[in-house]
């Protein structure tokens, strides 16, 4: 009796031990002709996007235009899963003229042994865009936070030593 009684009371103190985990989102480059993992998140914008980009591959000067999107990702391991979110730079709105800001649509996906499960759909978060090769220790940038108390992602943008939290939330299940 007394042994269960401790393992109940160290029981809640183990589960909070469990820390929330924080990911820049990192600018990436993907192929719009190939299969991955980018594509297939964005199944639905990429035959648009390509359509443009071969538009502009026949404008003059336009031949060494690539066929690629450009996304702003990053992902985490949550029980077994990778859970990928994917901020796609086609079709974001200016956010009121603040350079570098943007309202861009977003995905949080989960992929499982091949399956691809949208988690949560934000038509307009508020990200922070940067070149691919901008420095991990940039001071803008928009940063996605994993919680394992309450399984949901949020999102917030910093600015220097400035935090500012956004209200999306998604469910990881």
């Amino acid at each position: 009796m007394r042994a269960a009684l401790i393992l109940a009371m160290l029981a809640p103190l183990s589960a909070s031990a469990e820390q929330a985990i924080s990911h820049r989102l990192m600018a990436q480059s993907f192929s719009l002709t190939d299969s991955n993992l980018q594509a297939r998140i964005w199944s639905d914008q990429v035959p648009e996007m390509l359509k443009f980009r071969k538009y502009l591959q026949s404008t003059p000067g336009g031949a060494d235009k690539p066929l690629v999107g450009v996304v702003y990702t990053t992902s985490f391991q949550v029980e077994g899963k990778q859970i990928v979110v994917s901020v796609i730079s086609n079709n974001c709105a200016n956010a009121g003229g603040v350079p570098n800001l943007l309202f861009c649509p977003t995905r949080v996906v989960s992929l499982s042994g091949g399956k691809l499960e949208v988690l949560g759909d934000i038509p307009d978060l508020l990200v922070t865009v940067s070149e691919a090769d901008a420095p991990q220790s940039a001071k803008k940038a928009t940063i996605a936070t994993y919680d394992p108390q309450t399984h949901q992602i949020s999102f917030a943008n910093v600015d220097g030593s400035e935090r500012t939290e956004l209200p999306q939330k998604v469910v990881v299940r």
